[in-house]
This record gives C-alpha cells, structure tokens and sequence, in this order.
C-alpha cells in the first residue's frame, strides 16, 4: 500500500464489523493523503462505533484542529510516508494520543522509522474491519492503563518535587537570612575550621582583605572588657559553641594587631550557639556578632549628659530653694510637687495633701480688698493646671500663720510635656505687702486730696500753659525780630526815595527793573510766614481750649465725694464723655459708649473714677491726632474712640474698655507707659497713666494697656472690683 498512488481504491472489509467495542466509543483523528482514503478510513470507524472527531491531509491540517475537536486516538495511513510520520510525532507532542498505522507494506526499515512515534498497534490492508475494532480497543485499554500509571507516578513525582521546592524555599529562606542579616554570623564545623561567614560579620573584620575567612581572624586580637586581658582561645565564645557549650552576650573588644593607620577598637558582643546532629553529636557551632561600639560610646555619651543633667538639677534646686520669690508647683491631679522654703515663709503654711477644693480656705486666699475669700478654680495654681497664663495678679493671705496677712504677687504658667499636653502649673509669687502699703498710702493721699490737686496741674494745666507759653513766644519772636519786616521797611525808603521819577525809575534805572522779582518774592515769602503764623495761633487757641476743659472737668467734680459710694455706672461714663464732648466734635471723632452688660451700679470713688474715664478718653483722641498727622496715606481712616463696659465671667468685678484706632503702642513699651515719668508726647509730663493706674491698684484692681503695635490702636482695660449685687440691665446707647 505504501507503493499506491494517492486516489487508488481502498476497500475495507465490512463482513466483521461486529467486533466493535461497546463502551470504549473514542473519537478518532484520521489523518490521509487523499480524501477517499479518508472517507473510507471515516466509514469503518463509524461502523465500530467511534466518532470521527476530525480528518485531514498530514502536516498541519492534522495539527491544528478546530476547538473541541481533541482526539482519543490518531489512525494515519502511511501513504505518504515521511509525512506522515513526522505528522505523527507532532500529535503525539501535542495531544498525548495513541497512534494506530493503516498500512499495506512489510517493509521492515519503514517500519522501523514508524518505531519512533512509539505507535499502538499498526492494521495491514486490506482492512478487516474486525483486526481494526480490535487494534483501536487496544490501543484505548492500553492508553488507559498508561495513563493511571502517569498520573500515579506523577503524582509520587509531584510529591517529590513539592518537597524539594519546599526544601529548595527553606534553603533559599535561610541563604538570604543569613547573607541579609544584620548580625554577623559565623559557621564552624567540628574542628573549628570556618565553614561560612556572612556579609555582616565580613564587615565588621573587613579592615584587612584577607585571602581566606580563617587569615582575616589572624589580624584582630580580642580582649577582655577591660581593653587589657585578652582572651583564650579556648575561651571565645566560637571554640566553646564547638565544644557543645552555650554562650550568651559576651562582650569583647576587637583590636587590630598593626595597621597603618591608627588602630580603632571594634566593641562586640557575640552569643555561641552548638550545632548537634539527630543523635546530639557536635556538628560545629554558630557564633553571632553585634557590633556595639556606637552604642557603647551612645551610652557613653548619655551617661555623661545624665551626670551633667543631674548636676544642673542640683543648681536649679539650690537656686529655687535659696529664691526670695516663692515657687509651688503641682501635676495635673492637684499634688505638689515643688514647694520651695520661701513659699512656705510666705505662705505660712507648706505643702498638704488635702484636696485642691480646701485649699483656697486652708492657706486664707483673699482678694485685694481682704475680705472675699477667692474661690479654689480661680486660685492662679489651678488655672495653670488648666492650661491658663497668670501674670501680676495681687491676692491677699491670713491664716493662722500669718494672721496680720501679706500682699502677694502671682505668675502662673502651665507645664507641659514633649507632646505639649498640660501636665501641671507652677506659680512664682513674691510678698508685696510694703508695695501695697506704699500704693494705699498713696490712695489715701489722694482721697484726701492732698496729691490730687497736683496730678491735675502737671498733667493737663501743666501741658496745656506750656504749649500756650510756646506759641506766644514763637508769636512774640517773630514781632519783634522778623527779617520780612525788615524787607518791607527797605520797600518803603525806596518807594519814597524815587516818588518823583517812579515811572522812569522802573524802566531805567537797573536796581528798578529788580523791584518786580524781588516783589514777587516778598509775597511768596508773605504767604509762607502767613501759614506758619496761622499754625501757630491755632495750636495757641487749641490749648486755650484745653485749659477750658480742664477748668471744666474740675467744676465737674466739685461736688463729686472722695469717700467709696454706690454710683450710677452709665450715668458716670455718661458725665465723663459730655466733658470731652467739644473736643471731639472738633476733631470729627465718633465715639460710641456700650454698657448693655454692665452692672447698673458699683462701689467706687465717683471723682477719681470720672477723671479717670476722662484721661483715657484724652490719650484716645490724642492718639488718633497723632495717626491723622502720622500716617496721612490711608484715606479710607477715620478717628473712633469706643467705651464698652462689661461684667466678666469670672469674679466679682467690672472691666471697661477705651477702645481707640489711633497711633498704637509698641508692645515693648505696654508696661513702661504706667510709668511714673514716662511719656512720648514732647510737652507731657508722664504722669497721667501713673495716676490712673495707682488709683484702678488702690481699689484693688487692675489696669492693662493693649496694642498690636504702631498703626493698629490701643485698648485700655480697667478692671475694678465691685459690691456683691443683683444683676441690673442697661440699655445700649451712644453718643456721635
């Protein structure tokens, strides 16, 4: 058959056809060199029972198969020989199927190539149809049977192979352990011969570049941590691991033998681990290495900042323990911590465990005017605890103690730790007990009236007589020796001189052909000194002014008492802003009065406390003369001075506010400004503040300046205390 042409006829013998197989049914490829051979190929194996899944010529219409179309079995003609056994080879790569052969030769040598395709059986034709059903039944029991083998044995062999990957993995694991770690580790076997080191023990010895792991060890001598003793070598940690013994943290120094430079010590610590096999058998040991010099010298280091930080404690304990001012601090659950010797002998009493609530009746915690007791939460103490700032806050102490009492002082401020959360406060305070003496004897003087009399005159008679006197002498100086009059007198002679040829002289004459510039000159001149005049007799009437209000402010207060009264708060301010009320309507100033949330009444000198609303009002309007003249390039401005009286939330008081939007203050200077003596105006006399401030002390309160700096305003805040009573509303109203 192998010797026919492709299209001879091909019989299949039929007569057996029932030999086919039930239950083996297979889908069989069927590969031919020409269509009939295929079809008749096709017909006797759908006689037996098969399908054909596909049929094609050899090459790759046999190999590239439609989807779905996967064979059980392959039955190729060899017709073409070469062909189709190269065809044969490519199924059974691909697909893994049993090949049948349908063949007419003998030919022992054709045969033989087929061998290669491992094949499963061959049929001779003619075809008998039974020999067919039979070679494909077997070629499917046997493919079956190869197939459970292969899938058993693969499975052993998966098995196998599973092991070794994981085996592979762990040993992967442990080589990148052991080239990444950052601890040197150093294998030796039974004899102590290095059997591996890794990259990080490599650099800790890697100031020589030895030839071999066992030389690298020759250049290094190890000590003691003394520096001094060295080591044994049956001692090292490495040698004892080897000979079955642990070790644990050892710490060594490493030194180099010579070097040409400076040799520096390595300081490590090494822990030795015995490698036993199954039966306990030494196999070697492991030796893994730290090195700890920065951290030796770190501790080193911190040691001596901890010496260092411990000999400043003892300062700053010595100092705060031989301070005047007393300091007390405590944590954030109310215990003291710190109570220094001078808080007690001021105090009194030292440091208790009683609760923060006791403390304020314990200790006998007065406001200024030594009657009312100051509630716990507003101790100064508990308010830094809180997170609150205290400064210059006066209180008044009795107890038993100290049961003449003692002014004091209190700054409060709160601790906090690393992440800034409020850990607790500490509060310096002094005694001012001979201050407050001074302030009250002062207070009296003035309730009496001896120093009032002379506040008055110096700060605004005073300033007001000495800007007249200025400007009547500057008025007086250019009467008396004035250079424009002089050129005028000259003017005159030489009119007189020339009256006869006036005309002639003018257009003749050289000196009269000058007398036009020097008259236009004249005139200028004329109109400069006019303005300059003009200037100055206005400042002269401006103070004249003043004095006016001066004289009317103190008629004023003539009836007005010294003594402490219950007065009309509203109506008071009311009083004080009519007697500034011309000089603001001068200056086009606005000023708006707010006492909505002020007490209706308060206990306090009427007189004082007019004169001093009237004062803060002044320095308003002269700071907003002094921006006017001073900062002329913001045309949106206008002069505003507001007064806003309030209760504050805490504690029985009054604050008021003179609000201004003039020239501001540097805020450098907001402490300075109550200064006796201190002033920035060139004929003030510095004592206008002063005596504001001795008279809001005197009544046991406080007075603050305010200022974000020069071109934003001042705020002057008055705090007085008042008489316990029922709070009264007061309408809002305003005076423009």
């Amino acid at each position: 058959a192998a010797d026919r042409e492709p299209g001879e006829e091909f019989q299949v013998d039929e007569t057996s056809s029932e030999c086919e197989a039930p239950g083996l049914q297979a889908g069989v490829l069927i590969v031919g060199a020409d269509a009939v051979t295929r079809d008749a190929l096709a017909d006797a194996v759908t006689r037996l029972g098969h399908t054909v899944s596909h049929a094609a010529a050899p090459g790759s219409p046999a190999i590239d198969l439609p989807a779905g179309r996967v064979p059980d079995l392959a039955l190729i003609r060899l017709d073409a020989v070469e062909p189709a056994i190269e065809t044969a080879g490519q199924i059974v790569a691909r697909f893994g199927v049993p090949i049948i052969y349908v063949t007419a030769t003998e030919d022992a040598a054709l045969l033989e190539r087929t061998q290669r395709t491992v094949p499963h059986g061959y049929v001779l034709e003619p075809i008998d149809a039974r020999q067919l059903g039979l070679t494909i039944r077997a070629a499917l029991e046997l493919a079956a049977r190869g197939g459970t083998d292969r899938e058993r044995n693969a499975w052993k062999v998966a098995g196998l192979r599973s092991g070794a990957d994981a085996a592979e993995r762990r040993a992967a694991m442990f080589d990148s352990l052991f080239e990444r770690a950052n601890a040197g580790v150093i294998l030796a076997d039974r004899d102590g011969n290095i059997e591996a080191i890794n990259p990080a023990a490599n650099r800790i010895f890697s100031i020589y570049d030895a030839p071999s792991d066992e030389s690298r060890f020759e250049h290094f001598s190890v000590y003691h941590p003394d520096g001094r003793t060295p080591f044994a070598t049956e001692d090292l940690p490495l040698f004892r691991a080897v000979a079955g013994e642990a070790t644990r943290d050892v710490l060594m120094l490493l030194r180099p033998r010579c070097t040409e430079a400076e040799p520096v010590d390595t300081w490590i610590r090494a822990t030795g681990y015995p490698m036993l096999d199954t039966d306990g058998e030494s196999m070697g040991g492991a030796l893994v290495l730290w090195d700890v010099t920065a951290a030796l010298e770190q501790e080193a280091k911190s040691k001596e900042v901890e010496a260092e930080l411990h000999e400043r404690v003892q300062v700053l304990d010595a100092i705060i323990r031989s301070m005047g001012d007393g300091v007390v601090v405590v944590d954030n659950e109310g215990r003291f911590t710190l109570f220094n010797p001078s808080a007690e002998r001021i105090i009194g009493i030292g440091i208790t465990d009683r609760p923060s609530e006791e403390w304020s009746d314990l200790y006998g915690v007065f406001y200024t005017d030594t009657t009312t007791p100051v509630p716990t939460e507003e101790l100064p103490l508990i308010g830094a605890s809180r997170g609150e700032v205290v400064e210059d806050v006066e209180f008044f102490l009795r107890n038993p103690k100290i049961p003449e009492g003692v002014y004091i002082s209190v700054n409060a401020s709160p601790l906090r730790d690393e992440a800034q959360e409020v850990v607790g406060g500490v509060a310096v305070f002094r005694d001012v007990s001979q201050r407050r003496m001074e302030a009250e004897a002062l207070t009296q003087a003035f309730a009496h009236g001896r120093l009032e009399v002379i506040d008055t005159v110096l700060h605004n008679i005073g300033n007001a007589i000495n800007s007249v006197a200025t400007g009547v002498g500057t008025l007086h100086g250019w009467f008396d020796d004035n250079e424009l009059l002089r050129r005028f007198a000259a003017l005159s002679d030489i009119i007189t001189a020339h009256d006869r040829d006036w005309m002639s002289w003018l257009e003749h004459d050289p000196q009269g052909r000058r007398l036009r510039p020097f008259l236009v000159s004249l005139i200028d001149d004329l109109t400069n000194e006019r303005e300059r005049l003009l200037k100055t007799s206005s400042r002269v009437r401006e103070r004249v002014r003043h004095i006016v209000d001066i004289i009317r402010t103190q008629a004023s207060f003539t009836g007005s008492t010294v003594e402490r009264q219950t007065i009309d708060l509203a109506e008071t301010i009311s009083d004080a802003v009519k007697v500034v009320l011309e000089s603001l309507g001068r200056r086009n100033i606005r000023i708006e009065v707010d006492c909505a949330r002020a007490p209706a009444e308060i206990l306090v000198q009427e007189s004082r406390l007019q004169q001093l609303l009237v004062n803060l009002i002044k320095n308003a309007i002269e700071a907003t003369d002094e921006r006017m003249h001073k900062m002329e390039n913001d045309p949106d401005w206008r002069p505003q001075v507001r007064l806003v009286a309030y209760r504050p939330k805490q504690g029985n008081a009054v604050v008021i506010d003179v609000i201004d939007n003039g020239i501001g203050i540097e805020p450098s200077l907001l402490e300075a400004v109550f200064n006796a003596g201190y002033t920035t105006k060139r004929e003030g006399s510095g004592l206008g503040l002063h005596s504001a401030a001795n008279f809001v002390i005197g009544s046991g309160g406080r007075i603050r300046a305010r200022s974000e700096g020069i071109g934003h305003g001042t705020t002057m805040r008055v705090m007085l205390r008042i008489a316990e009573r029922p709070p009264q509303s007061s309408p809002e109203w305003s005076v423009a």
